[in-house]
């Protein structure tokens, strides 16, 4: 019997296959293909295998990655909205809380210099641990991946080398849903410092995670930092986009 969270993502990946086969560019479906071609699927079978359980009682925790076909679809997407496939090669990426590393790997392979940061393990639960560290091995870019936190008014340390774009995707790190989640102040300065870390006409692409029962109307975030995003560059619903002047 299939599960309904299993069915409902199933539901899902067909509709991601479709939009790929509408939308995507010959470059988005080599750089999938390359991606399948090399991933250690024995590696991610036997994941799959021994979460399934976890998945099944719990279908929003970490164990959902390790459907590779879904993700490698749900981050495809991502890269063409950011029209990372019809660019040239070669810009160099951060990819804050890159968790599994298909964003990363699907970047890498159209050609990018892709880098993924996430929290530390004494940060993550077992599950995650398990999965990110599983997955991004099996995806060959453990390397281009490293342990970092973000915390409130903490710089981050990439200013000497800085990136032609930062994506930020269904962001927890501003302790979303915690009694101290980040507020104008935070972003103004996790803002400006991320801004300080891409090249002039980079980028910084923040995805925001709803919050409906603090904010109300506004779902992700207060007035006073909808404002502050509006003053730096465009915001569509939980999207926000900065951009660093030429």
């Amino acid at each position: 019997m299939i599960h309904r969270g299993m069915l409902a993502q199933q539901i899902e990946t067909v509709k991601l296959a479709l939009k790929i086969r509408q939308h995507g560019t010959r470059s988005l479906s080599e750089a999938i293909s390359q991606v399948k071609k090399s991933v250690d699927s024995v590696a991610v079978a036997e994941l799959r295998r021994r979460l399934a359980p976890i998945y099944q009682k719990d279908p929003a925790s970490a164990a959902k990655y390790a459907n590779l076909h879904h993700w490698l679809l749900f981050n495809a997407l991502r890269v063409a909205d950011l029209e990372l496939d019809t660019t040239a090669s070669g810009l160099r990426i951060l990819d804050i809380g890159c968790g599994p590393g298909y964003f990363v790997a699907l970047t890498r392979a159209l050609g990018h210099q892709c880098y993924g940061v996430d929290a530390p393990d004494a940060y993550l639960s077992a599950v995650e641990q398990e999965v990110y560290a599983t997955l991004t091995k099996a995806l060959h870019c453990q390397d281009a991946v490293s342990p970092l936190l973000i915390e409130r008014f903490k710089p981050m340390p990439f200013r000497d080398q800085p990136f032609d774009c930062i994506t930020a995707f269904w962001i927890c790190f501003n302790r979303h849903r915690q009694p101290d989640e980040w507020g104008v102040e935070e972003w103004r300065f996790f803002s400006e410092d991320a801004l300080g870390c891409v090249r002039p006409g980079g980028r910084v692409v923040l995805d925001l995670n709803e919050n409906s029962e603090r904010y109300g109307p506004l779902r992700f975030y207060d007035a006073a930092t909808l404002d502050y995003f509006v003053s730096k560059g465009h915001v569509d619903q939980g999207r926000v986009l900065l951009f660093r002047p030429q």
